[in-house]
């Protein structure tokens, strides 16, 4: 169960929308949904349910905390070795779960490597970009996953 602020961030990534998207479809002002998120405004009933609405989930689930579900099928090798290649060279695949995975594990793989080599520290944006990727990662994959997709990146980065 996550906290309330955690739960309406962890759908807005998984639905793929910016704040200022989700604001708009909720009728909610982008500051006061930041701050909503960042758990620092308490939310009315009418709030919450233009939230679900907009989300396309029920009240329930938001002020639960229930996180949203990645796919309950355990990916294969296979499909584990195609998403740690696809993050390494940058490019896309047709299964949206797969992708999904791929570009957030590319962003996160992107922040820790300038970070051990001595190039340009990354900025603000990309360890910002790069933190919630790796917190929508850790939403719908179990961890053991997300540590199989890390080793296998790092692998491969290293055999360049």
């Amino acid at each position: 169960m996550l906290p309330f602020a955690e739960t309406v961030l962890a759908w807005r990534l998984a639905r793929g929308l910016t704040q200022a998207a989700l604001a708009e479809a909720s009728g909610v002002s982008r500051p006061n949904l930041s701050a909503i998120e960042r758990g620092n405004r308490e939310v009315t009933m009418k709030t919450l349910r233009a939230l679900a609405a907009a989300l396309d989930v029920r009240p329930g689930i938001l002020a639960d905390g229930e996180a949203p579900k990645g796919n309950p099928l355990p990916l294969g090798r296979e499909a584990l070795e195609r998403v740690a290649g696809a993050a390494v060279e940058n490019r896309s695949l047709v299964d949206p779960r797969e992708a999904t995975l791929a570009r957030n594990l590319g962003a996160v793989m992107a922040s820790r490597m300038s970070r051990g080599t001595g190039a340009r520290a990354p900025s603000r944006g990309q360890r910002r970009a790069a933190d919630r990727a790796y917190f929508l990662l850790r939403s719908i994959e179990p961890q053991e996953v997300i540590a199989s997709l890390v080793q296998r990146t790092t692998d491969r980065l290293a055999r360049k």
